[in-house]
């Protein structure tokens, strides 16, 4: 691949650091974060080649690390949304972009929430606590079956103690849905179960392109509401 005749060097700050101890991202993911941020301007895509950070690793240590060690790093930043890759050439070669640290904070309207709930949570009646856990519980239990329900009407099928797909808030398996079907649905995707879990971790629909397909698609429509119901 051709080397970014524009590379740009963005400041890393504390919070990046803060970001990988609260997330555990070891040292050399930390290290392939720094140089990827090098590469070119945040939140576009870039075609890094792993083996040029590989060269640069060697001169500092001696040595570059292992195929199997620069993929399991990689990977760690794929896991935790810094990096969003939009296509793979080879094992070291990729399209992607590196998200700006504030795409990996929680939404500001959730955290506003967060913190109401954290608030009253020192004023309310303490006996009014079971009352609201049963109906907690119940809306998970709500939530699975319609989401159940949802895919299976398109043929994906989970059983029904996959939690971690099944208990997602509907407006996102409905966003999760959108993107298998953008790339092609059933006729294009050989694994639809991995590929929504995939898309469900990693939040593919706040990708900018997919974001502004989307934007474009249903932005002025009362649907968008319901896809984005934070804002």
């Amino acid at each position: 691949m051709p080397e970014n005749s524009s590379k740009i060097s963005l400041p890393w700050t504390e919070e990046h650091t803060a970001f990988c101890y609260q997330h555990h991202i070891c040292p050399a993911a930390k290290s392939l974060w720094q140089w990827l941020m090098m590469q070119g301007a945040i939140a576009e895509e870039l075609e890094p080649d792993l083996s040029e950070f590989n060269a640069t690793v060697a001169k500092a240590r001696g040595k570059g690390y292992s195929h199997n060690y620069l993929k399991q790093i990689f990977d760690q930043l794929v896991e935790h949304r810094v990096i969003q890759v939009v296509k793979q050439y080879s094992w070291k070669i990729f399209k992607l972009l590196v998200r700006p640290l504030e795409w990996l904070k929680p939404p500001r309207k959730k955290r506003e929430k967060n913190l109401q709930n954290h608030n009253l949570s020192y004023t309310s009646d303490p006996s009014n606590d079971k009352s609201v856990v049963p109906g907690d519980i119940q809306q998970q239990h709500s939530n699975s079956d319609i989401n159940l329900e949802t895919l299976a009407e398109v043929g994906i099928h989970y059983d029904s103690t996959e939690k971690e797909v099944l208990e997602r808030p509907t407006h996102e398996i409905k966003l999760a849905l959108l993107m298998f079907n953008l790339r092609g649905g059933l006729d294009k995707i050989l694994n639809p179960e991995g590929f929504i879990r995939r898309c469900l971790r990693q939040r593919w629909w706040e990708f900018p392109r997919n974001y502004n397909l989307l934007l474009k698609m249903f932005g002025n429509s009362t649907e968008w509401d319901e896809l984005f119901p934070s804002g």
